[in-house]
């Protein structure tokens, strides 16, 4: 094995469980986040509202 993939090796090794957190949380994140929605109008949101089935809405702002 060369020097690189020794070193890489040795890195992998080393730092296996804080690797195993990080990709846990990643995973995690990623099947708990919230889909995008189908919706793309404020009179797309009105007749859904006013559908007479119980709504679910959930506010978010990316500031």
């Amino acid at each position: 094995m060369d020097g690189s993939g020794a070193r890489l090796v040795r890195i992998l090794r080393e730092n296996w469980l804080f690797l195993l957190i990080i990709a846990g949380i990643v995973g995690v994140f990623l099947f708990l986040r919230t889909p995008a929605s189908a919706v793309s109008s404020v009179a797309e949101v009105d007749a859904i509202l006013q559908d007479g089935q119980p709504t679910l809405i959930e506010f978010y702002t990316n500031t």
